[in-house]
């Protein structure tokens, strides 16, 4: 027994002392031999090949490979066509669809040279085939593994495996989960070397004399686990060992049980969490869409008095003194303005939300420019701008777009280009965009160009988040930060994206693509501007039913100018007691209203039978497409949203009765540069003309008033200009004054020497 024991400890010594022995022996034979190569060099080529981006990208980038007995040479040509120009040599390796098995490798050694402009970047590919993304003749299909490389002052350099990365793009296009998107090297059938995102128009040469990846038969960690192994099983022998290594083994064992068990609380506990926070995240994105709604027809209800009653003013400005009128026109814009920045809110939710839909029809381009063009010239010429405008002559006449909300684009985006900028040029262009995925599709691109203040890289990456204003505070009045924001978001839903390009003091320039077939049939055509005086034919009889006091009184003043017999309501039930004592020709209903609402009425109309045809206008600040589905169901045959245009509704009160009606010419403003024949004005000496210039810039009306008097002093020929000088300032018409004097500046401008 004792001599049992003594052999089984003197084995176990000689375990312990070999195991002493081998384990560093072992470490230090995987660490310095052990060693495993696979080459790339002019001995061994592995079907080099070299592409560039004339295949994929329709560039002109040249690329030419050059085979030597010391270096394989890639020279390559960078051309500007393609968006991203680039040439690259490829090495296969192994069979297609098999590869080699790079996955034990841990270290990638490079003696290579590089000829170009600086910074000398380059880029390593890794192809990795993989049948659950990968096909057979589809390199793009491999996963990209890939590594940026900055290459240093001298030739040989070595980067570890774990550099590489499997490319963004290529997860994004393949959908790979999070959990599939590490780098795998275990079939890898190509290895790529492409020049790195350079300026185009050099000469780049690659010289690759070798590059090897290196690894280990066996791994260091593969080693260690038989090193650890053997150390266990040597310490079983002994019993006190074992005992001791085996009580050890079981707390590790329950402590990492335990460890586990806490993390699977913990993950447990976020995932709840995170349940909450969603269903508290689309709680509140509900109630903002309900306070959107609420805030939109409460701010509409009074909006529609006062626009109202400035429209119906305006109609009768003749009676006003200029003072009158100029007060009534900032009533006005200032409305109009309000309602602007609520659309603007509005239509931001609609969006966010995916309600918001496209009506797509046939409209003349040059007729839709020219609209554009008109009303933004007018705003270029109150700062003194030069505004350019070029239609592309080989684009059809008839396009199919959704007018209006192209428009809003437009207008936003050359707005904001007049807006920033102070002298200089604001210009427009359209032209046929380049083909996209659908080559039979005409796309048009639209430019959007300034001379104005420009914007950093840092105001490039606020610039279409909702509510931001990247200029400074003094530029910043009169706006949401809503309208790039509203803008990119309908250009994506037109099948486009607006890009940018800018830098500080050298202005800016936008521009977007989107589909516009051409059109077989023609536009529909624009109403007249003429203003509606009256009507031909016996008098109509219009019912207004509305619960606000000041829209109804409103409503009843246009109507009743224009000859109609109007009556009012306050309620549904008001309105159904009416019918037959006052027996209205139309009825013009509020939707939103106490004891009986306008749909529920309309409906209740609708089964009468004797006055289930009679014509009903629905008008309501909730201004929504799921309001007009609403309305028109309940029974309407026409829909307007508050603020009620005025001319639009005297149409649509038209359409329904048949009437023929009796316009007359608009009505003028009170005072404006073109009041008078511009013929008959003789302009004073330039001097004086920069003068008047100073003092429009900052809005002295007083001191123009004195220099026109003084004008009409210094010459009776300068009575004309002077008169009408004093009359834009006594109305405190800064724009039009400004626009006024801006004109004879230009004509009086000295020629260049």
């Amino acid at each position: 027994m004792n001599q049992s024991l003594s052999r089984r400890t003197t084995i176990s010594y000689y375990l312990v002392i070999s195991l002493v022995v081998a384990t560093p022996a072992l470490l230090v034979w995987q660490h310095v031999g052990m060693i495993r190569t696979v080459e790339i060099s002019p001995r061994q080529p592995h079907g080099v090949r070299i592409t560039d981006d004339r295949e994929d990208m329709h560039g002109n980038s040249v690329a030419s490979l050059m085979r030597t007995r010391d270096a394989i040479v890639l020279r390559c040509a960078l051309g500007a066509n393609a968006t991203y120009p680039f040439c690259k040599m490829q090495f296969l390796l192994g069979n297609p669809g098999k590869g080699v098995d790079l996955s034990g490798f841990d270290t990638i050694a490079f003696d290579m040279r590089y000829a170009g402009r600086p910074p000398q970047l380059i880029k390593l590919h890794v192809l990795n085939f993989e049948p659950e993304f990968s096909r057979l003749g589809n390199w793009n299909s491999q996963r990209f593994n890939e590594a940026r490389i900055e290459l240093p002052a001298q030739p040989t350099f070595t980067i570890p495996v774990n550099v590489l990365r499997t490319a963004d793009w290529w997860r994004t296009l393949y959908n790979v989960p999070l959990s599939k998107s590490y780098p795998r090297l275990d079939h890898v059938t190509a290895v790529e070397i492409s020049t790195d995102a350079v300026p185009p128009g050099q000469l780049i040469t690659i010289e690759l004399r070798s590059l090897q990846f290196r690894g280990k038969w066996i791994s260091q960690t593969t080693l260690l686990m038989w090193l650890v192994s053997a150390w266990i099983g040597c310490g079983v022998l002994g019993l006190s060992l074992g005992l001791l290594h085996f009580r050890a083994s079981l707390s590790v064992s329950n402590a990492r049980l335990e460890h586990l068990a806490a993390i699977v609380r913990e993950r447990k506990a976020a995932e709840a969490a995170h349940e909450a926070a969603l269903a508290e995240a689309v709680g509140l994105a509900r109630q903002r869409s309900n306070f959107l709604a609420q805030m939109s027809h409460e701010l509409r209800t009074p909006l529609n008095a006062i626009i109202g009653y400035a429209q119906l003013l305006r109609r009768e400005r003749h009676q006003l003194t200029e003072r009158q009128a100029a007060g009534l026109a900032t009533i006005h814009e200032s409305g109009q303005h309000l309602l602007t920045l609520i659309n603007d809110i509005l239509d931001l939710a609609r969006v966010e939300a995916g309600k918001m839909v496209l009506h797509p029809a046939a409209v003349h381009l040059g007729v839709f420019l020219q609209v554009v063009v008109d009303i933004m010239g007018v705003k270029a010429a109150e700062k003194s701008l030069s505004f350019s405008y070029d239609l592309a002559a080989d684009l059809p006449p008839v396009v199919t777009i959704d007018e209006t909300r192209l428009r809003q684009v437009l207008l936003n985006l050359l707005g904001n280009a007049v807006k920033f900028t102070d002298r200089g040029t604001v210009s427009l262009r359209v032209l046929a965009a380049p083909p996209a995925d659908e080559p039979d599709t005409l796309r048009l691109r639209f430019e959007v160009a300034d001379s104005g203040i420009g914007m950093s890289a840092q105001q490039l990456g606020r610039l279409f988040h909702p509510f931001e204003q990247v200029a400074d505070k003094q530029r910043r009045e009169g706006g949401t930060g809503l309208g790039l924001a509203i803008s990119r978001q309908l250009v994506h839903l037109m099948g486009g994206d607006i890009a940018v390009a800018s830098e500080p003091g050298k202005g800016s320039t936008f521009w977007f693509d989107i589909p516009a077939p051409a059109a077989a049939g023609s536009p529909a055509i624009q109403p007249s501007h003429h203003a509606i005086v009256g009507y031909e034919g016996e008098r109509k009889r219009l019912l207004i039913v509305d619960d606000v006091p000041q829209n109804r009184a409103m409503l009843i003043d246009l109507l009743e100018t224009v000859g109609f017999v109007v009556a009012g309501a306050e309620n549904g039930l008001e309105c159904l007691v009416l019918l037959d004592s006052f027996r209205p020709d139309l009825i013009v209903m509020d939707v939103m209203m106490p004891i009986i609402d306008g749909n529920e009425t309309t409906r209740r109309i609708r089964r009468m039978p004797e006055w289930d045809k009679v014509p009903i206008i629905a008008v309501t600040a909730s201004a929504s497409q799921e309001d007009e589905a609403r309305c028109r169901d309940a029974g309407a045959d026409a829909f307007l949203a508050k603020p009620v245009e005025h001319e639009i509704l005297l149409r649509t009160i038209g359409l329904q009765l048949s009437l023929n009606w009796i316009v007359g010419e608009p009505p003028q403003e009170p005072l404006t540069p073109d009041a008078e024949d511009d013929a008959v004005l003789v302009a004073p000496p330039a001097q004086e003309i920069e003068e008047l210039w100073q003092l429009a810039r900052i809005g002295n009306m007083r001191k123009i008033r004195e220099h026109a008097d003084y004008l009409r002093s210094l010459d009776p020929a300068y009575a004309p200009f002077a008169n009408r000088l004093h009359a834009l300032a006594q109305g405190y018409h800064s724009k039009g004054l400004a626009a006024f004097v801006a004109r004879f500046r230009a004509e009086n401008a000295l020629p260049p020497l």
